[in-house]
């Protein structure tokens, strides 16, 4: 840790500008950027003997495709894109470069994202944090409070919600719908029953319509438990609006 607490006034935010100059701000003078629609500031690269894998993330709601430098980066950007209320989004376009003790260190948070439209910087949580992740995190609250933005923390799911995330991210959009399949299905599972069987019951092509099932689960018009590894055979229910 350092010796003594970090001021806004010793952190500076690296970027690149919309025309892919760098520049760097005092961070108190960075709060009307858009960093959520700034290119990286290095492209992600891969190369012998790195651990991580070089990966990419596409964002359905706003289709950008974002590079991530690590499969636990990607599997973020996937629990990301499935929050209704998080819409253009970067990945790796800001840097927070202090001192501490007489070294320069430097933070990049893996994502910026507009949260109901609020600007938010996200790091994604190590498998495990350390000191220099406690120390990072402090400093981002102070300039997250000098710049006005929110600070957002994001882990990926494991086990079986893992695998039902993968599975859910890869129906996310089917473009192939025809005008009214959604509705069709979903007045299937006004009460409980199975995806196979409400996929029947709908008339649809068997592994068309449980494609659209899991889109629908995706979206939220469905709900199944995914504590449960999802298949054909899952339950599953309509959501219904109790406003």
């Amino acid at each position: 840790m350092c010796s003594a607490p970090v001021g806004a006034a010793e952190i500076a935010v690296g970027f690149l500008d919309r025309f892919g100059r760098r520049c760097e701000l005092p961070v108190a003078e960075a709060g009307d950027v858009a960093f959520e629609e700034l290119s990286p500031l290095a492209a992600q690269v891969a190369y012998p003997g790195r651990k991580s894998f070089v990966t990419t993330a596409w964002a359905s709601a706003t289709d950008q495709s974002l590079s991530c430098g690590s499969l636990r980066q990607q599997r973020c950007a996937m629990v990301l894109d499935r929050d209704p209320a998080v819409g253009l989004r970067s990945a790796g376009a800001m840097e927070l470069r202090w001192s501490c003790d007489g070294r320069r260190r430097t933070l990049r948070p893996a994502f910026v994202a507009l949260r109901s439209g609020l600007r938010e910087v996200i790091c994604v949580r190590p498998e495990q944090p350390g000191e220099a992740w406690r120390e990072a995190q402090e400093v981002l609250a102070v300039a997250a409070g000098a710049a006005g933005w929110q600070v957002g923390v994001v882990e990926p799911p494991s086990g079986v919600e893992l695998d039902n995330l993968a599975l859910l991210y890869a129906a996310r959009s089917p473009r192939w719908l025809s005008e009214g399949q959604e509705d069709l299905l979903v007045r299937q599972f006004v009460s409980p029953r199975t995806i196979r069987s409400g996929v029947g019951a709908a008339g649809l092509p068997l592994h068309q319509g449980i494609d659209l099932a899991y889109h629908l689960i995706w979206a939220g018009r469905l709900h199944v438990d995914t504590g449960v590894l999802l298949t054909p055979a899952s339950t599953a229910w309509a959501v219904t609006d109790t406003a």
